[in-house]
């Protein structure tokens, strides 16, 4: 049997998934592997549970967090680099024009020595479902983020979304790519913003809250400890899309001073698992700040313990969005930092849902603000 005939065959008995995920995840962050969890749950409702499948840049990271889940590796292909005379000229008269050359091409995902088959898999199924998060963005990869979509959109494969938070761009060449590759897709946003970048583009969208408020559909969230043992939770780290990184980390150890200094408990917390962003940036903010090493929890590994353990705190102080979403849902409350507009946004989205949730900028509010909130949090119930 030659080789064409062999692959021919290896399609007809392949037995592809009829709905595919992807997403943000697999990097550490707590909450993108929520809103994974989040979307494996309504996918699996919609289909059968081995219909569904998951893409992911790090398959064993994946599998590990979801080991009953079958778990494709998502291994792009960048485009062919064709050295004619032609060839060579068109991609000269681009760069002159100001038009960016992509690095994948669609028809390179379907090498039979490449892409072990995350393009097939899209390519045969019936739905390719983007799970929550904010990372359709030009702060990240947006070109390997949306090529499963132009994989999906080249075979007429229905797209549809989570609620996202799709922008901010600085640049028009990502706001373009995100408008083709989204047109005529079922997206819905989590907030405003996202919501106004998408009608600029053309993009029709649906407006729901984050996957993150429904944490509690597969996460007990709840404490056992007494308000008196309870902690003030303090989760920080650069933002990304941060403009004066100085300046933040100055008021934020000026925060935890003041903290220190009229005698309220504190407890740092990673949301990240990755050591060098949360864990290695708080820890340097509380050895800035006075505060013993140890009173910085280690990350978890698995998103499930590292939301479980937000309940624990008496009020939570954070840059990270799904942890102000989730101390909202444990009716905790929260003061959600944001610097920038990609920060602002997000956060706005989270406060409009719930009650406990308190957004501040740290260009405009000062630490003392911060401490008389976090008193008066603190305090609450004993001066009941």
């Amino acid at each position: 049997m030659n080789r064409t005939r062999m692959l021919t065959a290896m399609n007809e008995t392949t037995r592809w998934p009829k709905c595919v995920l992807w997403g943000g995840y697999a990097r550490g962050n707590v909450g993108d592997e929520l809103a994974l969890a989040v979307g494996l749950r309504d996918m699996r409702k919609r289909y059968s549970f081995s219909e569904v499948i998951v893409l992911s840049p790090f398959p064993g990271y994946t599998k590990a967090l979801f080991p009953d889940t079958e778990v494709i590796p998502y291994t792009p292909a960048t485009a062919s680099k064709r050295n004619t005379q032609v060839t060579r000229a068109f991609r000269f008269l681009k760069r002159r024009c100001g038009f960016r050359q992509n690095r994948y091409e669609v028809s390179a995902q379907f090498s039979y020595n490449t892409t072990k088959g995350w393009a097939k898999a899209i390519q045969h199924c019936e739905l390719l479902y983007l799970v929550g998060g904010g990372y359709l963005t030009d702060l990240y990869d947006l070109e390997s983020l949306l090529l499963p979509v132009e994989v999906a959109r080249f075979h007429d494969v229905k797209v549809e979304t989570a609620p996202l938070g799709i922008g901010p761009f600085r640049d028009p060449w990502s706001a373009r790519k995100l408008q083709h590759a989204l047109r005529d897709a079922h997206v819905r946003v989590r907030d405003i913003d996202s919501q106004t970048i998408c009608n600029d583009l053309g993009i029709t969208t649906e407006l729901q809250r984050d996957d993150g408020f429904r944490v509690q559909e597969g996460i007990a969230i709840g404490s056992s400890m007494t308000l008196e043992e309870r902690p003030i939770g303090i989760n920080f780290y650069l933002q990304d899309g941060s403009t004066n990184a100085e300046t933040v980390i100055k008021w934020w150890t000026e925060v935890l001073i003041l903290l220190k200094s009229n005698g309220l408990p504190v407890e740092g917390f990673c949301f990240h698992n990755s050591v060098h962003s949360d864990f290695s940036q708080i820890v340097k903010l509380f050895v800035d700040a006075g505060l013993a090493v140890n009173l910085v929890r280690a990350p978890d590994f698995d998103f499930r313990k590292a939301c479980t353990q937000v309940a624990k705190y008496r009020a939570v102080l954070t840059a990270r969005f799904h942890a102000a979403v989730l101390a909202g849902v444990a009716g905790i409350p929260v003061i959600a930092v944001a610097d920038g507009q990609y920060y602002r946004s997000k956060m706005l989205s989270a406060c409009q849902v719930s009650p406990t949730i308190q957004v501040i900028d740290v260009s405009v509010t000062e630490p003392t603000e911060i401490l008389q909130i976090l008193q008066k949090a603190a305090f609450a119930d004993t001066n009941a």
